[in-house]
């Protein structure tokens, strides 16, 4: 009989993969959690010590987030070394001050360094008489617990610097807790290599191993403690009375946790590393941290491997198998975080929260008046779509006219955030180019070149800007390729991308006409004036508020008067805003040779323009000194 059942999506397999993965991690928490009966080793336990540093400084700055973007922080890789050599808390205390976290959260960080550094002292004592019963060096048990605490440490310090709504990803109908699953992907890994590597040692070996594992993952230090103490407490440290015990109990106990172990065998240890660097990628966390993580599984693995000092042939090819797995989804991770970091695409955003951003914007009332009726025909369609009436099918492509520098660029860009938001967009991104990007020198080439630019921007917005150099050269000219190519992919691509063409007034009109299809795809026009004096002072004022800097009342009509002129003298090449970055550029690096020549450098000099730090002539956009 046949089926009407479609395939899975690569999202349902992914959730159905999870769902197993995090299921076999519960089940193993639940058989390696510490029995009541469990007997309690009875010594004193050692005083707190010296802070164990177990996130290195470049590891633990890379958690930080910026508190706008809420990306995490990115550092040279120079420049991670110099951070290692740094306290924890002179880092604390130096990221708090530039508002990366709460003083409270610096509290939780202190708290849980402190926290996991006696974990690591209590969990360490007694190891000498364990060493000399399970047949290991004490050092390769100090090995596999750091290595455990140092990743509890790791996944806790990103729970506290993580914002909340970023700790749960939704896959289909299912929420995952990213935080929660970070610690069961290292719980199946770390058992999933005792299995492996260990536990073809000897009974005693292989028990001691597992103990000094379980302890290292367990999430509460108590259970940890009773659970590695526990072949010392049965026997108040007599190897003889453990040996019994272990008899009786112990390989059981330890047979279970293997039979436990043995459905994750149809996993490879990397699908289940990759799924740990998909949820780590979910968080944001930087190429360098799973490169971090990477290198402690490593420890973890080579010590597992090594534990009596003679691992056969097999253990050995194993052990370098998973060694290159784990480098290769390390390696992996770097690119898909670099990929994600470059995807442009956009967040998603209340519609008053962009208009807010685009009414402070100085200036530009007319088009304002024209992106909010762009904006509320959007709006009106999406109501009528959801609603199952007809959508009136009109063009989203516009033409901005108007010289360099009057907010061109940045009125595209928000307008990719509004047709995000009301969901006419998947990404609302805005990838920006010219003739440049667009036409090649050779037949054949402009096409490819066209086609790569528009996939980029599929989703939301092709920003053209000079747009008229496509067209007015000649019939042999490839520009016209491009065009060509560009008015099909409009057509072909409605609903995923939207055109904005973008240059000087009266060249972007004759280049609309230049061409039936660009008329009747380009049909929404603003034009961007020429800002006025007072708004290009007001632009010079903002620019100067930004950087700490204020303008004496004198400076300030110097600069007015300077306006007054570059605007009466205006022509197609005026620059306005980027006329007025040039002009603050010239009085600051003014200011300062003028600070430098008096020596004067408090508060108040340092943050005040003075009517000799605007330069004299600025006609011609390059001034001359004062």
């Amino acid at each position: 009989m046949g089926t009407d059942r479609q395939p899975e999506s690569d999202e349902a397999k992914l959730r159905q993969r999870l769902e197993e993965l995090l299921r076999q991690a519960r089940l193993l928490a639940e058989v390696t959690r510490a029995p009541a009966n469990l007997p309690l080793a009875t010594a004193p336990r050692p005083p707190l010590p010296d802070h164990e540093t177990l996130l290195p400084g470049s590891i633990l700055t890379t958690l930080f987030r910026h508190p706008k973007s809420g990306r995490t922080v990115s550092f040279k890789r120079e420049d991670l070394s110099e951070l290692d050599e740094m306290t924890t808390d002179y880092l604390l205390n130096f990221y708090q001050a530039q508002s990366l976290f709460t003083p409270d959260d610096a509290l939780r960080l202190r708290t849980s360094m402190e926290s996991h550094s006696r974990r690591f002292s209590l969990l360490s004592r007694n190891g000498d008489w364990r060493a000399g019963v399970f047949g290991y060096e004490l050092a390769k048990e100090a090995a596999i617990l750091r290595s455990l605490i140092q990743l509890r440490l790791l996944i806790e310090c990103v729970q506290i610097l993580t914002p909340p709504l970023m700790t749960v990803k939704r896959i289909e109908d299912e929420e995952f807790d990213l935080i929660d699953n970070l610690h069961g992907f290292i719980r199946l890994l770390t058992l999933a290599l005792w299995r492996r590597l260990a536990m073809e040692k000897s009974d005693w070996q292989a028990y001691g191993t597992l103990s000094i594992c379980i302890a290292g993952l367990a999430p509460r230090t108590d259970d940890g403690l009773a659970l590695i103490e526990s072949g010392y407490a049965v026997g108040n440290g007599d190897p003889e009375a453990f040996k019994k015990w272990f008899a009786k109990g112990g390989r059981k106990a330890m047979d279970r946790v293997a039979a436990m172990l043995q459905p994750v065998d149809k996993f490879g240890l990397d699908e289940i590393f990759g799924m740990f660097t998909r949820h780590a990628l979910e968080l944001g966390l930087q190429p360098v941290t799973i490169e971090f993580v990477r290198q402690v599984l490593q420890t973890l693995l080579m010590t597992l491997a090594n534990m009596d000092n003679e691992p056969s042939d097999a253990c050995r090819r194993r052990s370098n198998v998973l060694s290159e797995q784990f480098t290769e989804v390390s390696r992996q991770y770097a690119v898909d975080f670099t990929e994600r970091q470059s995807d442009p695409g956009v967040s998603e955003e209340d519609l008053t929260a962009i208009f807010k951003e685009l009414d402070t914007l100085v200036g530009l009332e007319p088009v304002k008046t024209e992106v909010h009726r762009a904006t509320d025909f959007a709006r009106m369609q999406v109501l009528r779509r959801d609603q199952g009436l007809p959508v009136v099918k009109a063009s989203l492509h516009s033409a901005f006219f108007g010289n360099p520098g009057t907010g061109k660029t940045t009125v595209a860009r928000l307008m990719g955030r509004i047709y995000k938001s009301l969901g006419l967009l998947k990404r609302g991104h805005v990838v920006e180019c010219d003739r440049g990007r667009l036409v090649a020198e050779y037949v054949g080439q402009t096409a490819v070149r066209t086609h790569a630019a528009i996939d980029s921007a599929m989703d939301g917005i092709l920003f053209i800007d000079e747009a008229y150099a496509l067209a007015g050269r000649g019939a042999e000219d490839f520009g016209n390729e491009a065009i060509e190519t560009l008015l099909k992919r409009m057509e072909d691509d409605r609903g995923r991308l939207i055109v904005i063409v973008a240059g000087y007034d009266q060249p972007m009109k004759q280049f609309i006409n230049s061409n039936p299809g660009l008329q009747s795809r380009f049909t929404n026009y603003l034009n961007f004036p020429d800002y006025p004096p007072a708004d290009l002072l007001e632009i010079f004022q903002r620019m100067a508020a930004q950087s700490g800097l204020v303008g004496s009342t004198e400076a300030e009509k110097k600069v007015l008067a300077l306006c007054n002129r570059l605007y009466a003298a205006r022509d197609e090449k005026f620059g306005n805003a980027r006329e007025m970055r040039n002009l603050f550029e010239a009085a600051v690096r003014n200011q300062s040779t003028r600070l430098v020549a008096s020596g004067q450098c408090d508060h108040q000099a340092l943050t005040t323009l003075l009517p000799e730090d605007i330069p004299d002539n600025f006609d011609s956009g390059v001034p001359t000194s004062p």
